[in-house]
C-alpha cells in the first residue's frame, strides 16, 4: 500500500485550480530500468493525469515491431506523455499529450482504438462510417491473429519502449 511521503507535493489542479496532490513513486520496469510515475488526482473536478519517466537518461527512441500473432498481442508498451503512437496499416496516429501515458499491451493499444473508434463513429453516417466498421474489422482480424500490423512508438524524450525481442530500436535523430 502507498503512504505518504515527502514525495508527494501539492499542485494546483490545471482544469479546476483546487489544490491537488502530486504523487511521485520510483518504480523499476523489468528489461527497462528505473522509472519515475507521477500521478496527480483532483478531489474536486475529478481531473486525473499519470506519467511515467524513464531514469536512464536516454535520447530520442523510434521503436518498431510487425504483430504477426495473437502471443504478440501481450508485448508490453510504454508510453510517455511525449511518444507518438502509429499503426500505419489501420491509418491510426495517436499523438502525445498530458498526462496521456500509460504501461499497457499490445493488445490494450488496440482495445483504446476501438474504444475511440466506436465512440467517434455513433454520430457519422455514409463513408466516415464503413471507414470505421473497416478498421474495426481489421483489428478484431489482428487480435485473432489473421492479420498483421505494424506498431511504431517514436518518443523524442526516450521514455516510452516496446518490450520485445521482435522490436526494432533506433536511437537518435
Amino acid at each position: 500500500m502507498y503512504e505518504k511521503s515527502e514525495r508527494d507535493v501539492k499542485e494546483k489542479c490545471p482544469v479546476c485550480g483546487t489544490e491537488s496532490e502530486l504523487q511521485f513513486l520510483p518504480y523499476e520496469i523489468p528489461h527497462f530500468g528505473e522509472a519515475m510515475i507521477f500521478t496527480v488526482f483532483c478531489p474536486s473536478c475529478g481531473y486525473r493525469s499519470t506519467d511515467v519517466m524513464i531514469l536512464s537518461g536516454e535520447k530520442r527512441r523510434r521503436y518498431e515491431m510487425e504483430v504477426s500473432s495473437v502471443q504478440d498481442l501481450n508485448v508490453q508498451v510504454i508510453r510517455s506523455s511525449f511518444g507518438s503512437i502509429e499503426i500505419p496499416e489501420l491509418g491510426v496516429s495517436v499523438e502525445p499529450g498530458r498526462g496521456e501515458s500509460f504501461i499497457s499491451t499490445v493488445e490494450g493499444i488496440l482495445k483504446r482504438v476501438e474504444e475511440v473508434l466506436k465512440m467517434l463513429s455513433r454520430d457519422v453516417v455514409g463513408e466516415k462510417k464503413k471507414r470505421a466498421e473497416y478498421i474495426l474489422k481489421q483489428i478484431k482480424q489482428i487480435k485473432a491473429g489473421e492479420m498483421c500490423m505494424t506498431l511504431i512508438i517514436d518518443d523524442p524524450s526516450g521514455n516510452s519502449a516496446l518490450i520485445s525481442d521482435k522490436a526494432k530500436i533506433k536511437n537518435g535523430c
